[in-house]
C-alpha cells in the first residue's frame, strides 16, 4: 500500500482584475447593506412616529369623553381603525367592539388577533383610577414599510452589480500597468539577451515593482555574463593546462617504460630518476600554480582588506634571502603604506617576482619599492639578472608562456600569477628597464 502523501492542490488563482472587481462588489453589500438596515430602521420608526402622532391627534377628543367617545365609535366605526378601551380601577367601564389589553401607561405596539396596532394608555386629565387605551392598526403602515424595504433591497442589489460592472471596467484600466509589466517580465524570462529596463510607469506600486524587477534582471544578467565567462575561462583553463602537463607527463612515463624493460647500469639508473624527479617537480610546481591561479579567479570584493603593504614586502624580502642566499634585496618603502586589498595575493605577487629574479633571472641584488602617488600605490621589482627583452615583456604575463632566457623546469604560470594579482586589484603589471641593469616589474594599484 503506498502511504506517500499526496501533493497538495494548488489553489485556484484570480486575476487582479477580477480581484478589483469583487473588492468593488464587496464594498457597494457593505455599504448598501449598511444604508438599506438604516434606512428600514428610519423607516419603521417614521411609522411608528405618524401612528404615535394620530393618536395624540385623536387623543384630544376622546380624552374629554372617553366613556361616551367609546360608545360612539362602537356605534359608527365599528371598524378596527380606531379603538378605545376605558377601565376604572382596572374593570373595564366602556369599550369598542375591540377591547385593548390591560397596559401601564405609554406606548406600546402589541398584535391582537395577528394586527399589530400601535397603543397609548394614559391617565392624563381622567377621574382617580381611570385608564384609557387607544389604538390605531400598523397593517397599512407595516406594508407601507414593506414595500420602501423592497425598493431598498433592490436598489441595493442594483448597486452591487452595478460596482462589480464599473470594478471590472475601471479594474481594468487601474491593473493595465501591472498586466503590461507581467508581460515586459515574461519576454525577459528565458532569454540571455540584454533588453530594455521594463516600464511600470502609471502605478507607483508598478514602478517599484518595475525598479526592484530591473534591479533582479540586472543581477541575472551579470551573474550569467560572470558564469559564461567563467565557464569559457575554465575550458581555456583546462584546456591549455592538459597540454602543458602532457609534456612532462609524457616523460615520465617514457622514464618508466626505460627503467621496466632495459637493464641499466647504475649511472644511467640514477641519470633516469633525476630526469623523474625534475618532470614531478615540474608536475608539481604546475599543480600548485593552478591551485593558486583558481583561488586568485573566486576572490571577491568581499575578500578585500586593510593591508600594511610595507610589512609584507619585508615579510617576503626575508624569505627570498632565506630560499635564495646568493641574493640580497633591499627595501624602499613609506613609513606607513596600507592598502585594501588581498594579503596573501599581494604577497605571492612579491613572492613570485623575486623568485624569478632570483632563479630565471640569476639576479644577485633586488631593489623592492612601494611608494603613495596621486594615482595609487606602485610596487617595483628592480633586479641585476639577465632582464627579458623587449619583444616578451607582454606575453610572458600569459599562461604557460616562458621567456626565452628563462631556465628549465618552470611551470610558466609565476608572472601570469603576478599579472592576476594586480587585475584583482584594479590595477596592471608591466616590465621596463631596471636601473640595476636587469629589468623591472612595476605593480600599479589604483586608489580605492
Amino acid at each position: 500500500m503506498n502511504d506517500a502523501p499526496r501533493p497538495r492542490r494548488q489553489r485556484r488563482s484570480y486575476s487582479l482584475r477580477t480581484r478589483v472587481a469583487a473588492a468593488a462588489a464587496l464594498g457597494a453589500i457593505i455599504l448598501t447593506a449598511l444604508l438599506g438596515w438604516l434606512s428600514i430602521v428610519a423607516i419603521q420608526r417614521n411609522a411608528i412616529t405618524q401612528a404615535d402622532q394620530e393618536l395624540n391627534v385623536a387623543s384630544r377628543i376622546v380624552l374629554m369623553q372617553p366613556v361616551i367617545a367609546a360608545g360612539v365609535l362602537s356605534v359608527v366605526t365599528p371598524s378596527r381603525d380606531l379603538v378605545v378601551t376605558v377601565r376604572d380601577n382596572g374593570e373595564v367601564a366602556a369599550s369598542t367592539l375591540m377591547r385593548l389589553p390591560k397596559l401601564d401607561p405609554g406606548s406600546h405596539t402589541v398584535t391582537i388577533d395577528d394586527t399589530p396596532y400601535r397603543i397609548m394608555t394614559t391617565t392624563e386629565n381622567q377621574q382617580p383610577g381611570r385608564v384609557v387605551s387607544m389604538g390605531i392598526p400598523l397593517n397599512d403602515a407595516y406594508h407601507a414599510t414593506g414595500q420602501q424595504r423592497r425598493w431598498v433591497l433592490s436598489a441595493a442589489g442594483l448597486a452591487m452589480v452595478a460596482a462589480a460592472a464599473l470594478g471590472w471596467m475601471f479594474g481594468g484600466r487601474a491593473v493595465r500597468p501591472i498586466v503590461d509589466l507581467t508581460r515586459q517580465v515574461g519576454e525577459h524570462s528565458g532569454t540571455g539577451e540584454s533588453r530594455a529596463p521594463v516600464n511600470g510607469s502609471g502605478v507607483r506600486e508598478a514602478e517599484q515593482l518595475a525598479d526592484a524587477v530591473n534591479s533582479l534582471l540586472e543581477r541575472v544578467r551579470a551573474a550569467q555574463a560572470e558564469t559564461a565567462a567563467a565557464l569559457e575561462t575554465a575550458r581555456d583553463f583546462a584546456a591549455v593546462s592538459a597540454h602543458e602537463l602532457r609534456t612532462p607527463l609524457t616523460a615520465m612515463r617514457t622514464d618508466l617504460e626505460v627503467l621496466r624493460t632495459l637493464d641499466l647500469d647504475a649511472e644511467q639508473r640514477a641519470e633516469i630518476l633525476a630526469d623523474l624527479q625534475r618532470s614531478e617537480t615540474r608536475v608539481e610546481a604546475t599543480l600548485a600554480a593552478l591551485e593558486r591561479l583558481a583561488a586568485g579567479e573566486l576572490t571577491n570584493e568581499r575578500d578585500h582588506v586593510e593591508t600594511d603593504v610595507g610589512d609584507l614586502i619585508d615579510q617576503s624580502a626575508h624569505d627570498a634571502m632565506r630560499h635564495f642566499p646568493e641574493l640580497t634585496v633591499t627595501i624602499d618603502t613609506d613609513p606607513e603604506l596600507i592598502i585594501c586589498g588581498l594579503p596573501t595575493g599581494l604577497r605571492l605577487a612579491i613572492d613570485n617576482a623575486l623568485t624569478n629574479s632570483a632563479r630565471h633571472g640569476g639576479a644577485t641584488r633586488a631593489l623592492v619599492a612601494a611608494h603613495r602617488t596621486p594615482a595609487g600605490v606602485v610596487i617595483s621589482v628592480d633586479d641585476d639578472g639577465s632582464g627579458i627583452p623587449a619583444d616578451e615583456r607582454d606575453a610572458v604575463f600569459q599562461r604557460f608562456i616562458r621567456g626565452s632566457r628563462a631556465t628549465k623546469g618552470g611551470s610558466g604560470l609565476g608572472l601570469a600569477l603576478v599579472a592576476q594579482q594586480a587585475q584583482l586589484h584594479g590595477g596592471r603589471a608591466y616590465f621596463e628597464d631596471s636601473t640595476l641593469g636587469g629589468v623591472r616589474l612595476v605593480l600599479e594599484f589604483p586608489d580605492r
